[in-house]
């Protein structure tokens, strides 16, 4: 049967939902409502006591609560929360997530184009609405990494034909875009860029582009190029919004300035609010969107934009054109709750059926979860001692190093140098200066074993090690410690459960948590998940490591498309000049 038959009245509904306030992220009204759904569809909003009566056969009492539309995360990596999408799922429906998109480049660093594969499937067993950008940079930057997998034209082309697909994932490689060079240049055709938009084949092109201005942001926009999440200063905000640049404000980068200048502009310009990365305990303790939606109103925005930042706008940015806005024709995804500013998710709907009541999510997760079985990626034995000895270009002496330097509080880095003294062929750091060793061992078929050694300062590590094989995004394994046997024992004990984190002090190991699939996912529910991370935690605060984005911090020293000083597993970058350098300063 059409719509237009219970839309008029002359056929039963098959839900019913009375006695609310509808939230119009159209109009940015709210007003008294019923909303009738059928076959999963809204057929007509209307005011209470419309006559004649409609026939439902299920009604529901909204007792006098707002109706919004269901949240959507226009950008975010699920492997990020270290679970499965099954698992995700029933974390973010209670809180009133209903769609995402998710970009998959954690998995696609590490299984390539089959571990994509496995998650679309994955998400055809879930409630969650998944859509999906393809990757653009895998790896990160060609010829400074080596991941377990790369992403290319055919394989972008092979995955737009998916329905799941409806576009590309964030493109990191601004230098590169500039050179129009291979791959990506193939992959943006692929996705209909390079070309300005074309009528009927041009796709969402997501972007990553923190420090293009002026002509290059032009040039990044005009190859399709056209939304970014990173951190920008207000004034850099305006520039791209008024270069068609859908901003996407995540909740570390926002701030009463960052929602000023959004604003303040005289129109919507279509702003999104999302999450990109977020840790299972945080998510745990304060929520998904809801919870930057409520940062972003208790910094001063207006609620009903927050709102519409939240669900009309990214519906229409990746052209779901069914999702977004309660109203005749769309998804009955729909989400009631006591209050817009104070936003919390006391039932959630997704095309009509109820998957979530009062904080408690209502699906059941199925018995195989298709994403358990990509398993054994860790492709390492046992490490030992020697192999995080330092080469040094002499026996006796002091020498200069370039140093990965951090950043207080944060999780950048940058380009430091430093002095150590080398006795009988090992280096010695000076008392005080805060220094340890960095290594990133490859561990994927076609790199392991290979090995690269660093110096970072400013952990605040004073003895024992850390290893993990979650660091974006070839995600190799990194250990970072003072001495060669620390290193090697948290190497092992990370590598002994397949993947994961592990913490030792200079005499036993303190902490593993066991991440099996493709060695940065869990396959158990958050709330395990959080506590096994807030082990690993304590663990770091034992060593002297304590970071308000502890895992963000320790895995991003391996991203080389970022800026500052990095490690891959061949060499130091220097990621502002994307030229290796020595650790020894000659």
């Amino acid at each position: 049967m059409s719509l237009i038959g219970p839309a008029l009245g002359r056929a039963p509904v098959d839900t019913l939902i009375t006695n609310v306030r509808l939230a119009n992220v159209f109009t940015g009204e709210i007003y008294p409502a019923d909303i009738a759904i059928y076959n999963g569809m809204i057929v007509a909003v209307e005011k209470p006591g419309t006559q004649p009566a409609r026939e439902a056969r299920e009604v529901i009492d909204g007792r006098g609560m707002i109706a919004t539309p269901g949240l959507i995360d226009a950008h975010l990596h699920i492997e990020s929360t270290l679970v499965t999408m099954a698992q995700f799922a029933r974390a973010v429906l209670p809180l009133g997530t209903t769609t995402i998109a998710e970009d998959p480049h954690e998995v696609a660093n590490v299984s390539g184009i089959e571990g994509i594969k496995v998650m679309i499937e994955a998400a055809r067993q879930i409630p969650l609405k998944v859509e999906f950008l393809i990757s653009s940079s895998v790896p990160s930057l060609y010829g400074m990494e080596t991941a377990g997998a790369t992403i290319g034209p055919a394989e972008v082309t092979e995955l737009l034909a998916y329905p799941e697909v409806i576009g590309l994932a964030e493109v990191m490689d601004g230098a590169s875009v500039m050179e129009e060079a291979e791959p990506i240049n193939g992959i943006l055709e692929a996705a209909g860029g390079l070309y300005g938009y074309q009528p009927y084949t041009s796709r969402v092109i997501d972007g990553h582009n923190p420090m293009l201005r002026e002509r290059r942001l032009s040039a990044f926009v005009a190859a399709g190029i056209d939304s970014d999440h990173t951190q920008a200063k207000p004034h850099e905000l305006v520039e791209k919004a008024r270069n068609g640049v859908c901003l996407m404000l995540q909740e570390r980068y926002i701030d009463r300035d960052v929602i000023a200048a959004v604003q303040n502009l005289p129109l919507d310009t279509g702003f999104c609010i999302i999450t990109d990365d977020v840790a299972p305990d945080y998510m745990l303790k304060a929520g998904h969107m809801d919870q930057v939606m409520r940062r972003c109103i208790a910094l001063g925005m207006d609620p009903m934009l927050a709102l519409r930042a939240s669900t009309l706008n990214p519906a229409r940015r990746m052209r779901l054109w069914e999702r977004g806005l309660i109203a005749p024709g769309r998804a009955a995804d729909i989400v009631l709750t006591e209050s817009i500013e104070h936003f919390r998710a006391r039932l959630t709907m997704v095309n009509g059926e109820i998957v979530a009541q009062d904080g408690e999510c209502l699906w059941e997760a199925p018995a195989h979860d298709v994403m358990a079985g990509m398993t054994n990626t860790v492709h390492l034995s046992t490490q030992m001692p020697a192999d995080f000895s330092v080469q040094t270009p002499v026996t006796e002496g002091e020498v200069e190093i370039n140093v990965i330097d951090c950043v207080p509080g944060q999780t950048l880095v940058t380009l430091g140098k430093g002095r150590v003294s080398i006795r009988e062929g090992r280096v010695q750091f000076p008392a005080g200066d805060d220094l340890a060793f960095i290594a990133v061992v490859g561990r994927h078929e076609s790199n392991s074993g290979r090995r690269v050694i660093g110096v970072v300062r400013g952990l605040g590590i004073t003895a024992g090690a850390l290893a993990t094989t979650y660091a974006h995004d070839s995600h190799n394994l990194v250990v970072i410690g003072h001495t060669p046997e620390a290193m090697a024992r948290a190497a092992n004990a990370a590598i002994e459960a397949g993947g994961g984190l592990a913490v030792v002090d200079d005499i036993q190991v303190l902490s593993v948590f066991p991440l099996p699939v493709c060695g940065i996912i869990s396959d158990r529910p958050v709330a395990e998940v959080a506590e096994g991370i807030h082990r690993i935690g304590v663990g770091l605060e034992q060593i002297g490591l304590e970071h308000p984005h502890w895992l963000m911090r320790v895995s991003t020293f391996s991203l080389p498309v970022s800026s500052g000083l990095r490690i891959s597993d061949l060499g130091l970058i220097d990621a502002h000049n994307r030229a290796f350098v020595d650790l020894f300063v000659s």
